[in-house]
């Protein structure tokens, strides 16, 4: 494998309109999802657009910051022992799936030690260090590991370990469980339709157990297939935010100069994109390392980050994203 050429710093586009000093409640959010979600029941698709709408739905026990550092989600507060080999955390009060039954610990271990263990690799991998998973109350769980894994608190975001209600999927066939079709979270806010092909539309969660929040009252995610005609929705006004891909690179420029508009590169620390060459490896003129050396020292990667990305990233110094937490230059 050739080393990676390019990390593409994906920009998010947002019409701002007049600028406020303070959030105001109300309103509704006018989104692209680009390619159309196969799915949003997230404990079983994990592809970038699933993740993009359903990550407002469902939540997990952390977020992380732009530094990756971990902060309350679900869980308000954990430890880590000394050792290493126990993490526990404390959940927040009162909290409600979406059909209004309660969330609590034994959830945890449903969604952890049970369902993703069955449906998630990504997960999967990750649980092989855990020894046990287990709710000593309502809003206490512990994690117990059967050795220190120093990236252990970097897994409870919500693609990693998504919440999934144990009262609906326990001792169920969990692919052809019909609430994959109406995905029930804790999260900010509630699925309410998906017309296919159009658009999925997510409403408020009134009973969010973080008072004043979301200030949203809808996000309506918009289906357009063509990226000219992505543009064409922003600046027309039909719709207010273009997540990264969304539209052409050389849309960009463009796109960003419009009066009331902000262009950001933050958001995607966690995920940490590369674009790469991909040789083969194994057999033919590509299995001699020497020939992907020539390779990729012939390869012009600052024209490449140009004239393919138009200048919207930077030439990657190795496999691992200089966004991650373990870069080292």
């Amino acid at each position: 494998m050739l080393k990676k050429l390019s990390l593409l710093a994906a920009t998010f586009i947002v019409a701002t309109g007049t600028a406020l000093a303070d959030p105001v409640s109300g309103g509704r959010a006018n989104a692209v999802i680009q390619p159309e979600p196969p799915s949003l029941m997230l404990g079983l698709v994990q592809n970038g657009p699933t993740q993009m709408v359903a990550g407002n739905v469902y939540e997990s026990l952390l977020r992380y910051g732009p530094d990756l550092e971990p902060l309350p989600q679900l869980a308000k507060s954990w430890e880590i022992s000394e050792d290493g080999l126990t993490y526990t955390f404390h959940l927040y009060d009162n909290v409600k799936w979406h059909d209004g039954e309660p969330f609590s610990a034994e959830d945890v271990v449903f969604s952890a030690d049970v369902f993703l263990r069955e449906t998630h690799p990504r997960l999967r991998q990750s649980l092989k260090y855990v020894e046990s998973i287990t709710a000593p109350d309502a809003n206490t769980v512990v994690f117990k590991l059967n050795e220190p894994f120093g990236p252990f608190i970097g897994i409870f975001e919500v693609g990693t370990m998504p919440m999934i209600p144990k009262h609906i999927y326990e001792g169920t066939d969990y692919k052809a469980n019909p609430a994959n079709n109406t995905p029930i979270g804790t999260g900010p806010f509630k699925f309410t339709e998906w017309t296919k092909g159009s658009h999925i539309l997510l409403t408020k969660n009134e009973d969010y157990y973080i008072d004043g929040l979301p200030y949203l009252d809808e996000i309506y995610w918009h289906i357009i297939p063509d990226a000219a005609s992505r543009s064409v929705a922003f600046e027309t006004g039909v719709v207010d935010i273009l997540p990264g891909g969304s539209v052409e690179n050389f849309d960009v420029p463009r796109l960003t100069a419009m009066e009331n508009t902000c262009v950001t590169d933050k958001g995607w620390e966690f995920i940490g994109p590369l674009s790469w060459m991909w040789l083969n490896n194994r057999e033919g003129p590509t299995a001699d390392k020497r020939f992907r050396q020539a390779v990729m020292y012939a390869m012009d990667r600052e024209f490449a980050k140009d004239a393919l990305w138009n200048g919207l990233g930077k030439v990657a110094q190795s496999p691992v994203s200089s966004s991650t937490r373990f870069f080292s230059d």
